[in-house]
């Protein structure tokens, strides 16, 4: 059985909000019993959300066309980086968890703030996009998604600094944004692929 581009940004989609939502359910463990318990949560969170983003990439990918232009240019470099990003998040926390606190931490950071950007990219591809019914949506969603990932990264560095109960606090809240968002951009993708199929 062949998927076709559109199945696979669809079911990326799905995945994504799945993985966001599994990793919002951990971070709210680990923040509300300022503990290691719910980091393998999040881990595997970021490992679905990676497995969902490289989906979108790839069947955005599958659907180019010489008509395709910048934006989906920046909405398939927008979702490896995420990819990319949300592979460091679940490779720091592992190490977090079993070699070295500090290292763990540091890396998950950085994947954090990849992830942000490539976020930013896909909601900057949409903003410059034609006008259509899920455009807003899909820049509110990648917008969120971006502010959710760059507030992980800096609830990461108040924990660094040793601020943890703040830091706890920030990593709640922009794990919670980032479920919004990827929810927020489902919409947008069964929306975009259901007009698609109307003209």
């Amino acid at each position: 059985m062949i998927i076709s581009g559109e199945e696979m940004v669809i079911s990326g989609a799905w995945i994504l909000a799945i993985g966001s939502l599994i990793e919002g359910i951990g971070q709210t463990k680990q923040s509300f019993t300022g503990t290691d318990l719910g980091k393998d949560v999040i881990s595997n969170g970021n490992a679905i959300e990676a497995f969902g983003n490289s989906l979108q990439a790839v069947g955005r990918t599958t659907l180019l066309n010489p008509e395709s232009g910048p934006p989906e240019i920046y909405a398939i470099t927008g979702a490896w980086l995420e990819a990319a990003g949300n592979t460091g998040n679940a490779i720091g926390i592992d190490i977090a968890l079993n070699v070295s606190e500090e290292e763990g931490v540091r890396i998950d950071t950085l994947g954090s703030e990849v992830q942000g950007l490539g976020a930013a990219l896909e909601g900057f591809g949409a903003a410059i996009s034609a006008d259509s019914s899920f455009k807003t949506l899909s820049v509110t969603g990648n917008s969120l998604i971006s502010l959710g990932s760059f507030l992980v990264a800096m609830g990461n560095i108040f924990i660094m600094n040793e601020k943890v109960e703040t830091g706890e606090q920030i990593l709640f809240i922009g794990g919670w944004i980032q479920v919004i968002g990827s929810f927020t951009m489902l919409v947008a993708i069964l929306i975009e692929f259901s007009s698609e199929e109307t003209i």
